[in-house]
């Protein structure tokens, strides 16, 4: 008998959706009706979910799930999904493998020369025809600029070596502890790492942060490190929008704690109309893509269809975010 997989919303490329209907039968969402979902889960069997954000699988989908055995993110981050509770109905919760750090890193370098550059301001007025809006205006160089980086994983260590190797900035990596490998790590990078998130956002004249949404990191960027900033530096956002206390942003922005700010993401996405953010020029937005390069998105779809359904049929696999916990719940 052939398995059953909900897909809420397209994945991110067509090749994926073909892999999962080469192994599955699958039921389409186009749209995240929580209550459609739940009345499907109810009278069909289903062995997966495959989702992509802003879909979610709160609690009472989650106890809807007779015999749903799996389920899969689309991404990284699964803030979207309630694994603590998923894990207690013993229910494995998949994220992709990292297959998306090149170009999520290239989007952040991109933002952050937009906003050195000031490229989106004077593309604004090139389109009205303002050629002299350039009179008196200047642009910043990256070289021998710092950047520190909030957090050193994968794609901060590839944006350390994009800046570094062709731009010719400083590098300071925030890190919780320093290992010896760590250490080693930085040191054949040329980054220096600090266990002082102040002293990062002291020194650096641009900021990028490349930290996971938790309950300990939401909202966590506020006032008082933008007040350490330098009114020259900007901010750069390609992790989750909801690590930043976005009113606080906007609020130092316009009392000049910095220079300005690039995002790509959002504590609530879509943001709604009314979102600070909207109307100040001094940020730069793009719809979160920085992840979904052509090239990322083919190879990652692909791969998440066939490690759903590997999950369901009892295979061991590293992206399984909650494997440990359900073997302790095995045991007691």
């Amino acid at each position: 008998m052939s398995l059953h997989i909900i897909q809420i919303l397209p994945m991110y490329h067509p090749d994926g959706e073909e892999k999962l209907r080469d192994l599955a039968d699958v039921k389409q969402f186009n749209e995240f009706d929580e209550q459609e979902i739940i009345d499907y889960l109810k009278n069909k069997q289903v062995d997966g979910i495959i989702l992509r954000a802003p879909a979610k699988i709160t609690s009472e989908i989650l106890d809807s799930c007779q015999s749903v055995s799996a389920i899969s993110g689309a991404g990284i981050g699964l803030d979207n999904i309630d694994v603590e509770y998923a894990t207690s109905k013993g229910i494995k919760v998949l994220h992709a493998p990292k297959m998306n750090s090149t170009a999520t890193a290239e989007h952040a370098v991109a933002l952050l020369l937009s906003v050195m550059k000031d490229i989106t301001v004077f593309n604004n007025e090139m389109q009205k025809g303002n050629f002299s809006f350039r009179d008196g205006r200047y642009t910043t160089e990256l070289e021998g600029k710092t950047l520190g980086l909030i957090g050193f994983g994968s794609i901060a260590q590839k944006v350390a070596k994009i800046v570094k190797n062709g731009f010719g900035m400083n590098v300071c990596a925030y890190v919780r502890t320093i290992s010896a490998d760590r250490q080693e790590l930085a040191d054949s990078l040329g980054v220096e790492v600090t266990t002082s998130m102040e002293e990062a956002f002291a020194i650096s004249d641009a900021v990028s942060l490349h930290i996971p949404l938790t309950e300990q990191t939401k909202g966590f960027i506020d006032a008082k490190f933008f007040h350490l900033m330098k009114p020259s530096a900007v901010l750069i956002n390609t992790s989750r929008g909801g690590v930043i206390n976005e009113s606080d942003l906007v609020a130092a922005l316009k009392n000049k704690k910095l220079s300005r700010a690039a995002v790509d993401v959002f504590a609530v996405e879509p943001p709604g109309r009314n979102h600070p953010f909207f109307g100040i020029s001094e940020i730069t937005m793009t719809p979160h893509i920085g992840g979904i390069s052509i090239e990322a998105a083919k190879k990652t779809s692909v791969v998440i269809a066939e490690n759903l359904v590997k999950a369901i049929n009892g295979e061991e696999l590293a992206v399984i975010v909650n494997a440990e916990k359900l073997v302790q719940l095995k045991r007691e």
